[in-house]
């Protein structure tokens, strides 16, 4: 296609990144499509900050994204996703 692709610019929780203010501004402009590793990142955080770039129009690209950290109860995750596979289209 052509299109610009961007590396991640959603630091790690685990990394200090001194070029975060720089990342979020090439985040936040308008390019063709943007990459993000989903590698490490905590799914409610990351969703929110994806679901922010599609409202703007942007489109983006998940890669890694069976690698991404899911916190808090196991058991009530489990639930939640055996009542999405539930509902139909």
């Amino acid at each position: 296609f052509g299109s610009r692709e961007t590396a991640c610019p959603f630091p790690r929780p685990s990394q200090q990144n001194p070029q975060l203010r720089r990342d979020l501004e090439v985040a936040m402009s308008f390019a063709k499509q943007i990459v993000v590793d989903c590698r490490g990142h905590l799914l409610g955080r990351l969703s929110s900050i994806i679901a922010k770039e599609l409202l703007n129009g942007q489109q983006v690209v998940l890669v890694r994204a069976e690698d991404v950290n899911m916190s808090g109860s196991l058991y009530r995750a489990k639930l939640k996703y055996a009542n999405f596979k539930r509902k139909k289209t």
